[in-house]
């Protein structure tokens, strides 16, 4: 999260130390090679690597620097280990940005025909509301338009407002920051500026 934070950052125009990001690169480099933390003591083990090593592969792929045999062998190995979608999709864009669309397309087609079943925790701080939300400002900010994609976005809105409706409407973290991305993807998507307030 902190390595696409970083080149997030950078590519709105903060200044980032490159050397920082460059030894967020190379963990990130090695931890995909490797197969990244064992996760040990999580029922979801398997789940969570793979989740780990497509995230990896996204961030380093949005700078060129995924190995694409790696990626590649991820998709073609390891991709039943996923329980959610979310690491299908961006392994999906991942192989896509390193130049292999025939996987990168049916990673992504598998990952939005994939209902959710997620369990009540999985140990990554996700929700299905995270979950969908970032799946959706992820294809909205790399141009794509997926069949069933504006489905998607309206069951979310249909959730969003029976939260709304309830007296207790608390969002995570991760939801918020998936929410804003989407928000922010949208609002962009329709040619306007985006604007917001942090209020501590």
């Amino acid at each position: 999260y902190i390595a696409e934070f970083l080149l997030r950052a950078r590519d709105a125009g903060f200044v980032v130390p490159e050397a920082l990001l460059q030894k967020t690169r190379e963990r990130l480099s090695e931890d995909l090679l490797t197969g990244g933390p064992p996760f040990y003591g999580y029922a979801q083990s398997a789940h969570l690597g793979f989740a780990y090593q497509a995230h990896a592969g996204y961030v380093l792929a949005r700078v060129n620097r995924a190995p694409l045999g790696t990626l590649r062998a991820l998709y073609d190995n390891e991709r039943a280990r996923a329980v959610t979608a979310l690491p299908l999709l961006q392994l999906g864009l991942a192989l896509v940005l390193q130049g292999d669309a025939g996987r990168g397309d049916r990673a992504i087609a598998e990952a939005l025909a994939r209902k959710d079943n997620r369990p009540g925790w999985l140990g990554d701080y996700g929700s299905a509301v995270r979950d969908a939300a970032l799946m959706l400002a992820l294809l909205r900010e790399h141009g794509r338009r997926e069949p069933g994609q504006e489905q998607r976005l309206l069951a979310l809105s249909r959730e969003l407002q029976a939260r709304a409706a309830e007296s207790y409407a608390w969002y995570s973290t991760q939801e918020q920051i998936a929410l804003a991305r989407l928000g922010r993807a949208l609002a962009l998507d329709a040619d306007r500026t985006f604007g917001g307030r942090l209020l501590a």
